[in-house]
């Protein structure tokens, strides 16, 4: 099995007014809390592929009772009742759901559903430990079966990307509270999100999640690299209505080894690039602009990003204001220039010349961005871009 670990980038959200929990200072630990490689070989025997002929998309092995296996993931993977379904499982072994429990039954409920499926393969079960300890700054690990590189389906080999958790909203919708930076794709959704000791504290289903407001009153959604979980805790909450017991369940509430990242007195410049996109999550772009330009004078591995996230605090703050700050243009450029494979930039840019009423310029940017949607097999995100050009042209 070939596992693939994204690089460790950062990308933000630019929602406004999102509540968040207090900045933790970091705990020294004497333990050594475990690696990616080991959380990676934690993850892959319990993450699944759930299949169908509509999508591609994850799971994690929750319980089992002799043959019967019980995988956890987010509803909207299996929200057809027409369909049939597959799970997949790391040793590439095929079998057919043989029943699909959808908790989530309205837009208010959290997106969740149990897949079920039967074997006499031997299958770990994960460990599920407590979400409410995963504050901000809390490494993650997001593991899943991505559809890249045109791989789709039973195709599809498992990826971990690590990544920090930048807000802990009260309320968001389908019960998205744990948010994170981490590079995901299409097909991770309903993949298990670790914490660093390998323990399930959420399933992903979130990514590309922003909007902004322009100068004329329209919402553009603006990609962010944004991404979200459905916490742990809210599937616990769920047990009796999906008819199981904690006994069913591996649980271990301890806390973590290794403590959050301190963004309580930045000293280099992945604190401080951490600090600005936890300000920027919680709507404060100047203070994240800040943060990021102190990262950028520290010479920062991660360039291309934080200028993105410039341009995407200067949307923000043009949002609100529009005679306040500079374009955003110019951070996306310098983003593009020190990544010229950075997709999201490119659209990000082309909503920017939209909002300078330089059509040409758009067409050109969303038609890049959609090129190399397709080559990094992000079949939503270039699908969008393709209809915007369309509307334009």
């Amino acid at each position: 099995m070939n596992i693939n670990f994204s690089r460790f980038d950062t990308l933000s959200s630019i929602l406004a007014g999102t509540t968040v929990a207090a900045l933790t200072i970091i705990i020294s630990q004497p333990a050594i809390a475990k690696t990616p490689q080991e959380v990676a070989n934690i993850a892959g025997p319990l993450t699944v592929q759930v299949n169908s002929t509509l999508g591609d998309g994850s799971g994690v092995i929750i319980a089992k009772n002799g043959k019967n296996y019980t995988v956890l993931t987010v509803n909207h993977v299996v929200e057809k009742a027409d369909v049939k379904y597959t799970v997949r499982t790391s040793i590439g072994k095929n079998y057919p759901a043989t029943s699909v429990t959808r908790l989530q039954t309205s837009q208010t409920e959290a997106d969740l559903a149990l897949v079920k499926f039967e074997s006499p393969e031997e299958y770990p079960v994960a460990t599920i430990a407590d979400s409410d300890r995963a504050v901000i700054g809390t490494q993650i690990f997001v593991y899943g079966y991505p559809a890249t590189g045109g791989l789709f389906g039973a195709e599809r080999e498992p990826e971990l990307s690590p990544g920090l958790v930048t807000s802990r909203p009260r309320n968001r919708p389908e019960g998205y509270t744990l948010r994170y930076q981490a590079v995901t794709w299409s097909g991770m959704s309903g993949g298990p999100v670790f914490d660093s000791e390998g323990r399930v504290i959420g399933l992903h289903g979130q990514g590309e999640f922003g909007f902004a407001q322009t100068s004329s009153g329209e919402v553009a959604p603006i990609k962010t690299g944004f991404n979200a979980a459905v916490p742990i805790n809210t599937f616990m909450a769920k047990l009796a209505l999906a008819g199981m017991k904690p006994s069913e369940l591996k649980l271990d509430n301890t806390p973590a080894i290794q403590g959050p990242v301190s963004s309580t007195n930045p000293q280099d410049p992945q604190a401080y690039y951490f600090r600005g996109l936890s300000r920027l999550d919680q709507g404060d772009a100047w203070e994240a602009i800040a943060d990021f330009n102190k990262a950028l004078a520290s010479k920062s591995n991660y360039t291309p990003e934080i200028y993105f996230n410039i341009g995407n605090a200067r949307t923000l703050i043009g949002s609100v204001d529009p005679t306040r700050g500079p374009s955003a243009i110019q951070a996306y450029t310098r983003a593009i220039a020190a990544n010229p494979g950075f997709a999201d930039a490119y659209y990000n840019r082309a909503l920017a010349h939209l909002e300078n009423k330089d059509k040409p310029q758009a067409i050109a940017d969303f038609q890049k961005a959609a090129e190399l949607y397709k080559q990094g097999g992000r079949t939503s995100a270039y699908q969008d871009a393709r209809k915007r050009i369309e509307q334009l042209q």
